[in-house]
């Protein structure tokens, strides 16, 4: 019975032991000069292009292209109901003010 009782309190110290152990938080030194070292160690980034997508490019083109249909427009386009180019020529300018207004918005990622 005595040997029961010693094997429990050693069980029990030991038990403490553990809890404090685990309980007592590290002390954690950084030297001052470790972010230097680490970026001196870090291999040169190389330089990155701004990467532009195909839909912008082809949006740009397009721009470009209804400015052109418009330049050759103008001369034939007389204000008027009836006439076909002037209805084209309002239609070209509605068709630039979208792709603008596109090309114009911030994209959201980032």
């Amino acid at each position: 019975m005595k040997e029961r009782e010693v094997a429990m309190s050693d069980a029990n110290e030991f038990e403490a032991a553990i809890t404090r152990a685990l309980d007592r938080k590290p002390e954690v030194a950084v030297p001052a000069d470790f972010a230097a070292k680490v970026r001196a160690a870090l291999p040169a980034q190389p330089k990155v292009r701004a990467r532009r997508s195909v839909g912008r490019i082809t949006a740009g083109v397009g721009a470009v292209g209804l400015v052109l249909a418009l330049c050759w427009l103008a001369p034939h386009a007389r204000p008027g109901i009836q006439n076909m180019a002037f209805g084209l020529e309002m239609v070209l300018v509605v068709e630039l003010m979208g792709v603008a207004a596109w090309l114009g918005m911030r994209r959201s990622d980032g």
